[in-house]
């Protein structure tokens, strides 16, 4: 046979009055949890102004020599580049490549633009990407960082080989604010906002709901009880 002991029977009183509780205060939940839902809706929709992303991929390697020993040149020329990649990273969002690019597509764009650089250690590729309010201006600064980036490598590092692998295209879609994630979180705000409030309103309402609590809580006697008198009943009949 199995059998509760005090503390469990306690407890599973204590979550079942909860429980109760919040039965109680349902409309209140649910109230709370749609205005909640509403306002996010409404900021998501109307409010925060959607961002768009743009990625281009370039490449940069050495030029091979043709020789004997092409296939060992190759791998070290191979293995040079990737501890290369995270310095391309960092001339990539310099300022002498930032600079020229506000320079070319404009200040205002560019400084409503951000920028980002994705590089993998396996790989010699480097993603640009770059965010913006306007796909077609995520695209135009990707693309000219990009040619930027080509010209003033040489310049720096004495490099001539950077191969644009994909270029950035307007991309339609908005990447921020995502509409159903938000909206979920809203949902889960909204829930928890109407649960402390009618944590809060039973808790403060000091109001006597059963003789149970006078008796015991209080310790006074129970005298009885009084029902409400409707006076304008009473006055009816004493007219009569």
């Amino acid at each position: 046979m199995f059998f509760l002991n005090t503390e469990d029977s306690n407890s599973l009183e204590e979550l079942s009055n909860i429980f109760k509780m919040l039965l109680k205060h349902i409309k209140l939940i649910i109230t709370v949890t749609i205005i909640t839902v509403a306002i996010f809706a409404i900021a998501v929709l109307f409010v925060i102004k959607p961002k768009y992303q743009s990625t281009n991929e370039i490449i940069v390697n050495q030029k091979i020599t043709k020789s004997n020993n092409q296939y060992s040149e190759l791998q070290q020329a191979q293995s040079t580049d990737l501890q290369l990649v995270n310095t391309y990273k960092t001339i990539l969002t310099s300022q002498t490549v930032s600079s020229a690019v506000a320079k070319d597509v404009g200040n205002k764009d560019y400084g409503n633009s951000s920028l980002s650089v994705n590089t993998d250690q396996s790989s010699q590729v480097i993603g640009i990407s770059v965010t913006s309010s306007n796909p077609i201006i995520a695209s135009k600064v990707a693309n000219s960082t990009a040619n930027v980036f080509k010209k003033k490598i040489k310049e720096i590092m004495n490099v001539n080989n950077v191969s644009v692998i994909s270029k950035a295209s307007p991309n339609y879609t908005p990447v921020s604010p995502k509409t159903v994630p938000n909206l979920i979180i809203g949902c889960l705000i909204g829930i928890i906002l109407g649960i402390l409030l009618a944590l809060l309103k039973e808790y403060s309402d000091k109001t006597i709901k059963d003789m149970d609590y006078v008796t015991n809580e209080l310790g006074l006697t129970d005298l009885g009880q009084i029902n409400d008198i409707d006076m304008k009943l009473i006055k009816k009949n004493v007219k009569h």
